[in-house]
């Protein structure tokens, strides 16, 4: 019951007539809605139309994306082929990132596979750092790895010209080629401890001629694809847009050649869709919290299927073969860990390659 005396009149601003400040209250309102609907916006910007995606597919591959599929071809090729077949079992080992040389390559002044792992590394960052994306860890059993870069410094203060200086007696020190085949060795380690599949990706878009602003030169898959998510939140929104690629769904999307398949590693962080892994993209910056991830170079296609490069697949440069869906160019989803579990029901196995598979990353 209201403590108002009866036929009272209401007051300013409540039930009755409204308060000179209702419109302005109204006002007030409507353009916080707005401003929380354009900060929901930019947080979660969409996703490429899927309209523009599938038009675009049908579309030639440009001639960058096709120097791309190419450049991942013929390092397939030097590290010997390494290749899984049709339901992700392997068929054929290659070279791994560890040995001395590349198959029938085995000169000792030919370039082994660890160091032109290392030439994929400087791919990494900007294009006037160069060195700066080079792995730097060395694991030995503690709790933290040493560092490369720190150790390679000490090995320097232990050469023998140095300590001959400061009245080391003869035979003190490190000689020259001591110090090269400790630095390589240092090299060779940090390599086989440190994941190189974006490193790979990386090295084979600045081959491809891609620059800074069209691609995220990154260690990081999550980097580029967030960035491809992003061209495609621009393209909607009608912003100019730099970066050659941007994020489709690959269970609608076919794919060409040049194009980058990708999946999280394991379904475990429920980053397993389109949709879901989207959200991260979108919120997340560049250089922000690890998302594991992977992503293959489409390297040819056909009515049946298509072929995919990625490096660091079983420690070598792998190609692996995925079928499409029968009558479709969309990937079959007996290899899609949200679609199907593998030898169940009608399930084919696809082993190694029945992943998380969600993203694809297409040439504009």
């Amino acid at each position: 019951m209201s403590d108002r005396p009866a036929g009272a009149s209401p007051p300013a601003g409540r039930a009755g007539r409204p308060a000179g400040g209702g419109t302005a209250t109204r006002a007030m309102l409507a353009i916080a809605g707005l401003l929380l609907a354009d900060a929901s916006a930019a947080a979660d910007p969409a996703p490429a139309p899927v309209a523009r995606c599938i038009a675009t597919a049908s579309t030639p591959a440009p001639p960058r994306a096709v120097a791309m599929a190419a450049a991942a071809i013929e390092e397939h090729t030097l590290f010997g082929r390494q290749a899984l077949d049709v339901e992700g079992r392997l068929v054929r080992a290659g070279a791994s990132e560890a040995e001395a040389g590349f198959p029938g390559r085995r000169s000792v002044f030919a370039t082994a596979p660890w160091q032109r792992v290392l030439a994929y590394w400087r791919a990494v960052g900007d294009d006037e750092d160069d060195g700066a994306g080079l792995p730097d860890q060395v694991r030995f059993g503690a709790l933290r790895p040493a560092s490369r870069r720190l150790l390679g410094q000490a090995l320097d203060q232990a050469a023998a010209p140095r300590l001959r200086g400061l009245g080391a007696a003869p035979g003190q020190g490190l000689e020259s080629s001591e110090l090269r085949a400790l630095g390589a060795a240092l090299d060779r380690v940090a390599v086989m401890d440190t994941p190189w599949s974006a490193a790979f990706v990386s090295w084979l878009a600045r081959t491809a001629g891609l620059g800074a602003g069209e691609f995220v030169f990154s260690e990081a898959h999550v980097d580029y694809a967030g960035a491809a998510w992003q061209a495609g939140a621009d393209e909607n929104a009608g912003r100019p847009v730099r970066h050659a690629l941007r994020a489709c769904d690959i269970t609608t999307t076919p794919p060409r050649v040049g194009d980058l398949i990708c999946q999280t590693r394991g379904a475990g962080a429920g980053l397993d869709q389109f949709e879901t892994l989207g959200r991260v993209l979108a919120e997340r910056p560049t250089g922000g919290r690890a998302v594991p991830m992977h992503c293959d170079v489409v390297t040819a296609v056909d009515d049946s299927g298509f072929d995919a490069v990625g490096g660091n697949v079983l420690q070598s440069v792998t190609l692996r073969r995925l079928a499409f869906a029968p009558g479709t160019h969309r990937l079959d989803p007996s290899y899609l860990m949200a679609e199907c579990t593998s030898g169940v029901g009608a399930c084919i196995d696809r082993h190694m390659s029945h992943q998380p598979w969600s993203l694809l990353l297409q040439w504009r």
